[in-house]
């Protein structure tokens, strides 16, 4: 994962927008149902001019986006719960900066905005795009923001090879070129809507013959000849007012025929991502892929490690390693090793389970039974200066999705 970090000058002229609540920006939500299938998803998706639609499975909020659902070759028989992924919910008075981080993080256009179980909006990457257009930046280029050298895919390539791509990099636009000339944008948008399943399809043998066929046209025949350009000097609202006048996403930066970059509403977003700091090093590996699971893992390491600070005024390192033991069906079964390292101490914990929360719960918990046992030991004289390494395991039965 790759996170652009920004000047402390720039991070701190974004400040006052960062600092604002999501409920002023929040937009209507789209909704389905859980029992939804993926053509109808993608249908709604089509309707409501939406990259993202949400879905309640017993109050844990799933997120599909077009991306995700690109993703499965059998789009006509992939499931919603295993289409989606989790998100973290924000409450009204959650900050824009906060909610930045999370769209940043995990390349999220949309979250949703919860009150009383109930999702009553969202927060979207084109509410914060006119947000920073209306607060008028003039003094931020596009060549500070923009994403160098990007991805391109050729004319006469096949389309198969362009959703490889897509799928691969995690990104929603490929600048066409010709001739090594820039001739259009191909976006999943265009991707998903001409592999949506046809309604009208007989059977199986049907749909599988229209994605063959779709599969095998040349990117030529999706993509959108009108492209939308800039200057690596034109500013942050010149280029924003672009996106919004246009009806698009992104802008490619170039210099007359030649491609110098490209900027989407992620580059924007990042503007106001809030930063996060700790005191010492901390060190996650394998975060799940779901926002929920990955936020809420980052969110139980730190608070241990906070823990372990009040006791232990030594500690010079944390580390985290998550791997995922077992995915049968929709479970999930995770193992976690925490390693606390101090100046004169290495504590290691292992545990394993369904659910993430409980795992470092039950970590916790083994944490502060040895730290109580350490000091024990030493004020009898015992124990001083001691390595010790324990793996402890425990059985968590949950579900990690419904």
């Amino acid at each position: 994962m790759v996170i652009r970090v920004l000047e402390p000058e720039l991070y701190t002229l974004f400040s006052s927008l960062r600092d604002r609540s999501v409920g002023d920006i929040m937009q209507e939500p789209i909704v389905a149902s859980p029992d939804s299938t993926i053509s109808q998803i993608i249908g709604l998706m089509d309707k409501s001019n939406a990259y993202t639609v949400f879905i309640d499975f017993n109050g844990r909020i799933a997120s599909i986006n077009m991306r995700d659902i690109l993703e499965y070759r059998d789009i006509d028989h992939a499931k919603p719960s295993m289409v989606g992924k989790i998100v973290p919910p924000l409450a009204r008075s959650q900050k824009v900066g906060y909610a930045a981080r999370i769209m940043g993080e995990y390349r999220l256009r949309a979250l949703p905005i919860v009150e009383d179980g109930r999702i009553i909006g969202q927060i979207t990457s084109d509410a914060i795009v006119r947000m920073v257009n209306a607060y008028g930046i003039d003094n931020v280029s596009a060549g500070d923001i923009m994403t160098p050298n990007p991805i391109i895919v050729g004319a006469d390539n096949k389309v198969s090879s362009a959703r490889g791509i897509i799928i691969r990099h995690k990104i929603d636009h490929l600048p066409v070129v010709n001739d090594g000339k820039i001739a259009g944008i191909l976006t999943s948008r265009h991707l998903l809507i001409a592999l949506k399943p046809p309604e009208s399809s007989k059977g199986k043998a049907d749909i599988i013959s229209n994605k063959t066929r779709m599969l095998d046209l040349k990117v030529s025949g999706l993509f959108d000849k009108h492209v939308v350009t800039s200057e690596p000097h034109e500013s942050v609202k010149s280029i924003v007012s672009k996106m919004i006048d246009n009806g698009v996403a992104y802008t490619l930066v170039t210099v007359g025929d030649e491609l110098q970059g490209i900027i989407t509403h992620r580059d924007v977003v990042g503007l106001l991502q809030e930063m996060v700091r700790e005191e010492i090093p901390l060190y996650i590996v394998g975060l799940p892929e779901d926002p929920f699971d990955a936020e809420l893992a980052k969110s139980k390491f730190a608070t241990l490690v906070r823990l372990m600070r009040k006791v232990t005024h030594d500690l010079s390192e944390a580390r985290c390693n998550i791997k995922i033991k077992d995915m049968g069906g929709e479970r999930r079964r995770y193992e976690v090793k925490v390693n606390i390292v101090t100046l004169s101490d290495t504590m290691s914990y292992t545990a394993d389970g369904y659910d993430l929360a409980m795992i470092f719960d039950q970590i916790s918990d083994s944490f502060k039974k040895r730290i109580a046992h350490r000091e024990k030991s030493s004020s009898r004289g015992r124990g001083k200066g001691k390595k010790s390494s324990e793996s402890i395991r425990y059985k968590v039965d949950f579900y990690t999705l419904p």
